[in-house]
C-alpha cells in the first residue's frame, strides 16, 4: 500500500508568513520545515449523528452526516506518520455509523490503534463485531449519558448491558474507560439520584475497596478491575459563542498532543471545537503538513507555549482551565504581536 509522504513539508508557494515567524517555527534551509512531532492522538469525527440528544453535548448547526469510507481512508493516508492512535470522536455516536466495521479494519491496515467513545446503548448489539477488531484499543463509555434520560430508560437495564459487555472482553487486551463526567460543580453538594444509583451498581459489581461516590474526587481515576477504569470529571461547557471569555492567559494541549478532523474534513486545533470555529484547513484539499505549518496553526501553537490564548474560542473554554499553568504570563514575540 502506498504511503503518504513523511511529516516534512515544503513551504507552500506564495505563503504570506513573515520571515521572523518562519525562522521561529523551524524552517530548515530555504524551503524545508523540521519534522513535525507526532501527536498522542488524532480525533476523527466519522459522524456527527447521535442516537441521543444529551444536554451536555454541543448541539450545533453543522449538517449531520456520515464520513464515507473512501474519505476515511484518504485521511488515514494523509495522517500517516503523525500519530499511532486515533480517536473516533468529536461529536456523534460512532456505533451508529453503517461502515464502522470497515473503518476499524482500515485502521488496522494502516497500523493505527483506535479509541472509540460511545454512550454505550449499542454496545451489546455490536459486541461480536467489536471483539473481532484488533485495531480497537480502548472504549470510552459515557455512563453520564443515561443519567438525564430519567424515566425513558432504566439505569439498571443499561448497566446490565454494560457489565455483560465488560465480561465478554475480559480475555482481550481491550481497555474500558467508564466515564462519569457530570461531577457536581462547586455550588452543588451531592450527585443526583441516578448518579448515586450508578455508583451503587458499580460498587456492587466491581467491589472496590472504598465507596466510589464518597472517596473519588473529580479529576482522579479509579481502577475497578484489570483494564477497567472509572473516570470522573466536572461537567464542562462547550466553548462556542455566546459563552463569555475567561481571559487571555492560559494553556491548551491542542496542537501539542492532538488535533481533530471533523466529518467534513475540517481540521481544528482541539477536540472541543465541535463547530469548526477555528478552521486550520481541510484535509481533503491539502496536506497535513501544510495545515500544521499554516500561519494560524503556528500562531496558536506559539501562543499556547507562552500561555497566551490568541483565539476567542480558546478564551471562552472552561476545559482548558484544567491545564492552566501557574507560571507567569510570558511575552509574545514581536512577530506574534504583529500577527494577532
Amino acid at each position: 500500500m502506498a504511503r503518504s509522504r513523511t511529516p516534512f513539508a515544503d513551504l507552500p508557494r506564495g505563503a504570506s508568513i513573515q520571515k521572523g515567524l518562519l525562522k521561529h517555527c523551524g524552517v530548515i534551509g530555504r524551503r524545508r520545515y523540521r519534522p513535525v512531532k507526532k501527536f498522542k492522538k488524532i480525533y476523527i469525527e466519522i459522524t456527527n449523528r447521535c442516537n441521543l440528544s444529551c444536554s451536555f453535548c454541543h448541539h450545533g448547526s453543522r449538517r449531520k452526516s456520515f464520513m464515507a469510507l473512501a474519505a476515511f481512508e484518504e485521511i488515514l493516508q494523509k495522517i500517516n506518520g503523525y500519530t499511532e492512535y486515533i480517536s473516533l470522536h468529536v461529536l456523534g455516536e460512532a456505533l451508529v455509523h453503517p461502515h464502522l466495521e470497515n473503518i476499524l479494519a482500515l485502521s488496522r491496515e494502516y497500523g493505527l490503534q483506535v479509541n472509540l467513545s460511545t454512550n454505550g446503548l449499542l454496545l451489546v448489539q455490536n459486541q461480536a463485531m467489536l471483539l473481532r477488531q484488533p485495531a480497537l484499543r480502548q472504549i470510552n463509555i459515557s455512563l453520564h449519558s443515561i443519567v438525564e434520560r430519567g424515566e425513558e430508560s432504566s439505569p439498571d437495564g443499561y448497566l446490565d448491558g454494560i457489565f455483560d459487555f465488560i465480561a465478554a472482553v475480559t480475555t482481550t487486551p481491550l481497555l474500558i474507560n467508564l466515564r462519569m463526567w457530570n461531577h457536581p460543580n462547586e455550588s452543588d453538594s451531592e450527585p443526583g439520584d441516578a448518579s448515586r444509583l450508578i455508583f451503587r451498581r458499580l460498587e456492587e459489581h466491581f467491589k472496590p475497596e472504598s465507596p466510589i461516590s464518597a472517596e473519588l474526587p473529580s479529576g482522579r481515576g479509579l481502577q475497578l478491575a484489570p483494564r477497567v477504569f472509572l473516570s470522573r470529571e466536572r461537567r464542562f461547557v462547550w466553548p462556542h459563542s455566546p459563552a463569555p471569555e475567561l481571559g487571555a492567559h492560559g494553556y491548551c494541549r491542542g496542537l501539542r498532543d492532538h488535533v481533530a478532523i471533523l466529518v467534513d474534513g475540517t481540521v481544528v486545533p482541539c477536540c472541543l471545537d465541535a463547530e469548526g470555529d477555528v478552521p486550520l484547513g481541510n484535509i481533503f484539499q491539502t496536506t497535513m503538513a501544510e495545515i500544521l505549518q499554516g500561519s494560524r496553526a503556528v500562531l496558536l501553537r506559539e501562543g499556547f507555549a507562552r500561555h497566551r490564548l490568541l483565539d476567542p474560542l480558546c478564551r471562552r473554554c472552561t476545559y482548558r482551565l484544567r491545564f492552566t499553568s501557574r507560571s507567569p504570563l510570558q511575552p509574545v514575540p514581536g512577530v506574534l504581536k504583529r500577527a494577532i
